[in-house]
C-alpha cells in the first residue's frame, strides 16, 4: 500500500448538500476499494489563478489516503466523468507503506482550542509611559536633508 494525496477543485455554484455528496462519495469509494482515508479537509472557496471551464473561483478539498495504485486510478476516472469537479492533482506521499505502520500515518483529529480559560495577559500600561520618556541620545538621531537643498548644493559646486 502506498500513500497519496489529492487535492481537486469543486465548482462554486455547487449547493452545499453536491459539496457533501462529492465527499462521501470518493470517501467511499476509498473504503470499498481497501484504502483508508487519513484526512478530509474542505479548504473553502478560493480564486483561481486562471479560469478553468469559465469559472474563477472553486471549493478546494484537499484528501489524504493509503492506497493501492489501482484506487488511484479508478478515483481520478471518477473525478474525469463528474461534472462538479473542475480540477484534481494526486500526488504520491510514500511508498510501500506497511500496513502495521497505518496507525502512524493517520493524523489525529485536532481538538479545538479552549481559548476561555487562558486569556492574554494584558500589557502594563506604566512600560508604555517609561519607553516614551526616555531620551534618545543626539548620535542615535541623523539629520534629515530636505532634497532640494541637496541639489542646489550640486549646482552651486558645478558653477
Amino acid at each position: 500500500m502506498r500513500r497519496y494525496e489529492t487535492i481537486f477543485i469543486v465548482t462554486p455554484d455547487s449547493p452545499e448538500e453536491d459539496l457533501n455528496a462529492v465527499a462521501t462519495k470518493f470517501q467511499d469509494m476509498v473504503a470499498s476499494m481497501d484504502g483508508i482515508v487519513a484526512t478530509y479537509q474542505d479548504q473553502g472557496k478560493k480564486r483561481l489563478a486562471y479560469s478553468v471551464r469559465k469559472k474563477d473561483k472553486g471549493f478546494y478539498v484537499l484528501m489524504d489516503y493509503i492506497g493501492s495504485s489501482d484506487l488511484v486510478a479508478e478515483l481520478e476516472r471518477n473525478m474525469r466523468l463528474d461534472d462538479r469537479i473542475l480540477k484534481y492533482l494526486t500526488v504520491k506521499l510514500s511508498d510501500k507503506l506497511d500496513p502495521a505502520s497505518i496507525k502512524e500515518h493517520v493524523p489525529e483529529p485536532e481538538k479545538p482550542a479552549e481559548s476561555a480559560e487562558d486569556p492574554e495577559p494584558e500589557e502594563d500600561p506604566t512600560l508604555e509611559t517609561k519607553e516614551s520618556e526616555e531620551d534618545p541620545t543626539p548620535e542615535a538621531k541623523e539629520p534629515v536633508q530636505d532634497p532640494s537643498t541637496e541639489i542646489k548644493e550640486t549646482e552651486e559646486r558645478s558653477e
